[in-house]
């Protein structure tokens, strides 16, 4: 199926709060960003979309949390709340200003097991808060130039530690068995997840409205 760009336009945004139920462990989550790398596979890649991330639903009824996992190159991979990423905290009351897109693989199966969501996600957890040294971000640099002028990159420079954001979804898939953009050799932009066959939309995200300030 894939994503185009001329789809996701069409799709009305919905409040994160409002499209909250609709998310699930696995999800794709597309992002337009901005800065770092971020910019750089956008302009070069000529594509909406410039960050990957995974969705993790954690815990039930009594404690339910969404989080993305999610690689940042300044910052390793990370979990954050869902609701923190796009509609900011008290420390950054900011909401994100991007464009967002949850999308799902549809060879991914939906509900994921206890022990798919751990092989899923065991990587991301086994790395989280690990900071990317130097050498590994001039690695990923130069994956990044190297996709895209279309070159196979040597051994040693395919990622170990270090993942572009869309690498590491597709490492995480990989851990269920399910290839993301299975026809794509060497470095894969978020881009090529989006134009994978077997992906397709679900809902548009965007914050939700500020609160309405109390009348005396």
């Amino acid at each position: 199926m894939a994503v185009t760009t001329a789809e996701f336009e069409a799709m009305t945004a919905q409040p994160y709060s409002q499209a909250r139920s609709q998310l699930q462990t696995g999800d794709l989550l597309l992002f337009s960003s901005r800065g770092g790398f971020s910019a750089i596979i956008e302009h070069f890649t000529n594509s909406l979309w410039s960050h990957a991330g995974l969705v993790w639903r954690v815990g039930d009824n009594d404690f339910d949390r969404v989080l993305i996992l999610e690689s940042i190159e300044n910052l390793g991979i990370r979990a954050v709340s869902a609701s923190n990423r796009l509609n900011g905290t008290a420390a950054a009351p900011a909401p994100y200003e991007g464009a967002v897109l949850v999308a799902r693989h549809q060879k991914l199966p939906q509900p994921l097991s206890p022990a798919q969501v751990l092989e899923m996600t065991r990587y991301g957890v086994d790395h989280l808060g690990f900071p990317y040294n130097p050498e590994e971000l001039a690695k990923i640099a130069v994956r990044i130039a190297a996709g895209l002028a279309n070159i196979i990159l040597p051994g040693h420079l395919e990622p170990t530690n270090s993942f572009i954001c869309s690498e590491f979804v597709a490492k995480c898939y990989a851990a269920v068995g399910v290839d993301l953009a299975p026809d794509k050799e060497g470095y894969m932009a978020p881009a090529d997840i989006a134009a994978d066959p077997d992906v397709f939309a679900v809902v548009r995200l965007c914050p939700d409205p500020p609160p309405v300030p109390a009348t005396a």
